[in-house]
């Protein structure tokens, strides 16, 4: 059954989407969802070497610098010490396929997108130190099997975090290490509470997401988003927590879908339905 929070609703204090994946997150006021491809905007675009393959900041942390924003029909690239890059959401350049790993099933799927032309590789492949080309993703690639679409993550949790990391000299982190699209909070939420959840309830009910599996972490949330450099924390601290809590993996946040089309608003009162969820999936 749904259980209401008492006094103070379940709100989502920052909400998040990710242009290019594996590249620094736009923060925004709301967001159209639908169950197919999760937030609107959210991993359109990859970034592919010269195989066609998908990299990803575990592999290349210089991912983490690339700071995209959207102004009008573009979507604007900005990296330190180097020149704006404009790209139009809608790219000219050639039809193109794109290799992409699917770590649920352990096979490279291969999907149709579009290149936004040799500017673009250009400017990725100095910023990255290896060759790259940005590619737009076509439907059948924003809402392929393996794409998790809504990552949630609660600020309980991430307190409990950086607890653990002070108690061993190091410093707190943000929750932009992890990546989340929905960072919620309340008074009462104990730490890894999202863990438990079945249900986000949303809109007075008419919004409902629902929570498909635990978020086991890599090497990601190690990767500094301010200067690309990576160490063992926090991600050794989230190992810690999660055998506390009987985790075999190292989870911190979970997984969630939406149950029909509809908007997510910062700051929307919601509520939880409480039956525990059982299976893990890999990361996004």
């Amino acid at each position: 059954m749904t259980e209401p929070l008492p006094q103070n609703p379940i709100q989502p204090v920052s909400l998040w989407i990710y242009p290019i994946k594996s590249c620094a997150g736009i923060e925004v006021s709301s967001a159209h969802i639908t169950p197919e491809s999760g937030l609107a905007g959210d991993r359109d675009w990859i970034i592919v070497d010269h195989e066609d393959q998908q990299i990803w900041m575990g592999g290349n942390h210089q991912m983490a610098l690339i700071q995209p924003h959207f102004d009008g029909s573009e979507m604007v690239l900005r990296a330190s010490g180097k020149s704006d890059l404009r790209v139009p959401l809608n790219p000219a350049g050639q039809p193109c396929q794109a290799r992409i790993w699917n770590d649920i099933d352990k096979v490279n799927e291969t999907f149709s997108g579009q290149e936004a032309g040799e500017k673009a590789a250009l400017w990725l492949s100095e910023v990255l130190g290896q060759t790259a080309r940005l590619v737009k993703l076509g439907e059948e690639g924003i809402t392929r099997k393996a794409l998790l679409p809504l990552h949630v993550v609660s600020l309980a949790s991430l307190r409990k975090l950086n607890q653990q990391l002070s108690e061993k000299g190091h410093p707190a982190v943000e929750h932009q290490r992890f990546r989340a699209n929905l960072v919620i909070d309340h008074p009462e939420l104990e730490p890894f509470a999202e863990e438990g959840f079945s249900e986000l309830h949303w809109s007075e009910g008419s919004l409902i997401l629902e929570m498909t599996g635990n978020c086991i972490r890599c090497i990601m949330p190690n990767v500094n988003p301010e200067d690309a450099t990576a160490g063992r924390e926090p991600l050794a601290s989230v190992t810690a927590l999660s055998r506390e809590r009987q985790q075999k993996n190292p989870i911190f946040g979970v997984y969630a879908k939406a149950k029909s089309a509809g908007v997510l608003t910062r700051g929307q009162p919601g509520t939880a339905t409480t039956k525990p969820i059982s299976s893990d999936f890999p990361p996004a």
